[in-house]
This record gives structure tokens, C-alpha cells and sequence, in this order.
């Protein structure tokens, strides 16, 4: 977390983490999906043991800094009991895994202060008994955060998983997969005919954002059907509906996921190709805009070309100069040596030829009379002088 930040930047933070009904978790790398996002601190130099919140409606948002993680979640303020307002009290949560009891204050929407969670050890003794043993401190508050119970299991059994092996366990809780986020997990497997799935799998589309909400937005914009393992490389490339979507509004409606997740990963945005349009470049295909970008070619770059006076340059072109690193601070360099009416073929040929704007001064500087036009310095180049 960020040290010695300013209260008021880090309440803007808070504010925006719970205005997506935030639940998020950050320990040896933050993860994320699109109803997790990591929560910033409303104070600074934060200890471990410590807590801020802030509460919106009916919801408080808790981020809880340990010796080496951070994450927080979201509680119904009816769980926590009375809340402290004004002045130092305390209020607890009681789960079957445990107890957390916090001690702090709570201002303006906004609290911070202190935690200790002690673990109910008839609890701890029932997963020993259920084959679960060596649980540490850690596992067991994420159990706690996730309200892994009695019931847990039985409903976890229900739905055809009757064995749950200790790393699974942990995966389970380090993943916030409780009962409400399995339900949706289930209902999506069961409505999407994806049939039934290993807890590794479940625990892999969590790790990755990959759930409900995520699988029905790219429905919504045409694409029905989508295997799991396509779902979570869409996530993974950074595709989702928004992206999809911005694209069909462009007009390349018949654009494909595996397309979407080229151009994604070639760094072509529908800004991109915006671009090169308001340039009149207007018919250029995805796959166009794809080979431009592969080859350096951005609007910048013909922007900078066009502005030299060659407004009539072709995006084959600008590609050609681009490979022939041919660039504008070139262009202008020959051109100061007398050679105004540069073409960009010349410039491209010169590149080519190694005769760089040095090489012309480096020649003029030797008087040599006979070397006038810019084929005079290609041939001379060639000659090795």
C-alpha cells in the first residue's frame, strides 16, 4: 500500500473501490476481477492489526493490512452491530471460524483503528476432524472472510464436490469463492451447458475474472457459446465486451473474438484507428490497422510526414518509410542541405543507400564540385568514398 499519501486523495480512493461493491484482496500479487479492486487506505502507515472503512447505504468497506497482505471486503452493516461514531468503542464479527473484534471510530462515513481475530477452536478441531489439519493463522482468517461453515460443505457436497483436498480449501478461501459466488459459478455452468466443473477449474476462472457477469456481457454483444478456456483467454488478453463492442459501433461488425484478441494484443484500439480515419484514411480493415501498428507506423508519425508538406502520403507509404527508418528529423536534415524538393522515394532511397545527412556535409566539405544532385551522392556512396 502507498505510504504518506494525502487523506484526501486516499478517500477518493476508498470511495471509488466501494462504489463497484468492492471485494478485493492483494498478498503476494493483487487480483483482480470486474467485482474486485484493491481498496487504498483513507489513512497512512498502516501496521499490522489495522483497519479502515468507509460506509455507503447499507454495505461498510473494510481494507485489513496484515505483516505482509492487504485485502478488504465488504460487510452489511446490520453484521458488524453498532458501529462506534464520535468516539473510540468496539464491535465484533461472529462467524463460526471465528471472532474478529475491532476496535476504532468511526467519522463522517469513515472509520479506521485496530483488529484481533481469534479462532473458534471447536471449528478448527471440526476441519481437523474432516482431514484438515496444519491450518495456520492466515487460513484461517481467510476461512472467516469467506464464511466457510458447517453448511459450507454440505452444500458444497449438494453440488457434486464431496471431496475438497486441503489446497483446495485454501484455494477456496484465498478466493473469496463463498457461498453466493459459488451459486453464480454453478448457475452459469448449468445455463451455459458447461457441465460440471473441477473445483481447480472454479478457482482458476476466479484467479482470472472470469465469471457470470464477465461470460453474459460478451453474449450481449453476439457471442454465444463461449468455451471456458476461451473466456479466460479472452480475460487474460485484456478483451472483453467494451472492447468487442467499441469495434462493432465502427462499423467491423463482423468482427471475431479470436480478431478482437489479435488486435488487443498488437495494441490496436478503436482510438487508433479513429485516428487514421480523421487523417482520411478511411477504409482501412482490422487486419490493415493490425500490420500498421506491427510496424510502427502510429498517426503521429504520418501526422508529422503530412505536416512537411506531403499531404498525399499513402498508409503503404508511411509503412515503407517507417521499415526504411526513413523518419521526419531525416526528411528535414536532407532538406536543409539544399534539396527542398525531396521526394519521399529520394528520402527512402538515400536511407537505403547509407547516405545519411552527415555523409552529404561530409562531402560538401571537400569541395568536390561534380556531385550535385542527391543520385550524385548514391553513386558516390556506392564507390565506397
Amino acid at each position: 500500500m502507498k505510504k504518506n499519501i494525502l487523506t484526501f486523495l486516499a478517500v477518493v480512493v476508498l470511495m471509488a473501490a466501494f462504489s463497484g461493491n468492492s471485494f478485493s484482496q492483494q498478498k503476494a500479487k493483487a487480483e483482480k476481477d470486474e467485482d474486485d479492486e484493491i481498496s487504498g487506505g483513507f489513512y497512512s502507515n498502516h501496521t499490522p492489526g489495522t483497519w479502515d472503512a468507509v460506509i455507503k447505504g447499507d454495505q461498510v468497506n473494510i481494507p485489513f493490512y496484515g505483516a505482509h497482505w492487504s485485502f478488504g471486503r465488504n460487510f452489511p452493516v446490520t453484521e458488524l452491530g453498532t458501529l462506534p461514531v464520535g468516539k473510540t468503542g468496539t464491535f465484533t464479527l461472529t462467524r463460526e471460524a471465528g471472532k474478529m473484534t475491532f476496535r476504532g471510530v468511526f467519522e463522517s462515513g469513515f472509520g479506521h483503528g485496530s483488529y484481533i481475530f481469534e479462532e473458534n477452536t471447536t471449528f478448527k478441531n471440526d476441519l481437523a476432524a474432516r482431514g484438515y489439519k496444519g491450518l495456520d493463522k492466515q487460513l484461517m482468517i481467510d476461512i472467516f472472510f469467506t464464511d466457510i461453515n458447517r453448511g459450507y460443505f454440505d452444500y458444497m457436497k449438494a453440488n457434486g464436490y464431496a471431496e475438497i483436498t486441503n489446497s483446495q480449501l485454501k484455494d477456496l478461501a484465498e478466493q473469496n469463492l463463498n457461498h453466493k459466488v459459488l451459486a453464480d459459478y454453478f448457475e452459469l455452468f448449468k445455463t451455459e451447458g458447461y457441465g460440471h466443473q473441477p473445483i481447480d477449474k472454479i478457482v482458476e476462472l476466479r484467479e482470472h475474472g472470469v465469471n457470470a457477469g464477465f461470460v453474459n456481457s460478451v453474449h450481449q454483444i453476439g457471442f454465444k457459446k463461449i468455451p471456458l478456456d476461451q473466456a479466460l483467454e479472452l480475460r487474460d488478453h485484456g478483451v472483453n465486451a467494451e472492447f468487442i463492442g467499441e469495434f462493432k459501433k465502427m462499423g467491423y461488425g463482423s468482427i471475431s473474438l479470436e480478431k478482437a484478441q489479435d488486435l488487443r494484443d498488437h495494441g490496436v484500439s478503436v482510438k487508433y484507428i479513429s485516428s487514421l480515419q480523421n487523417m482520411g484514411y478511411k477504409n482501412v480493415t482490422l487486419d490493415r490497422a493490425q500490420d500498421l501498428r506491427d510496424h510502427g507506423v502510429s498517426p503521429e508519425f504520418i501526422n508529422s510526414i503530412q505536416n512537411m508538406g506531403y499531404k498525399n502520403i499513402t498508409l503503404e507509404k508511411a509503412q515503407e518509410l517507417k521499415d526504411h527508418g526513413v523518419s521526419p528529423e531525416f526528411i528535414k536534415g536532407v532538406q536543409s542541405q539544399g534539396f527542398k524538393e525531396l521526394s519521399l522515394d529520394q528520402a527512402q532511397e538515400l536511407k537505403d543507400h547509407g547516405v545519411t545527412v552527415a555523409y552529404i556535409q561530409k562531402t560538401k566539405a571537400k569541395g568536390l564540385s561534380n556531385i550535385r544532385t542527391l543520385d550524385d551522392y548514391i553513386k558516390l556512396k556506392e564507390t565506397g568514398f
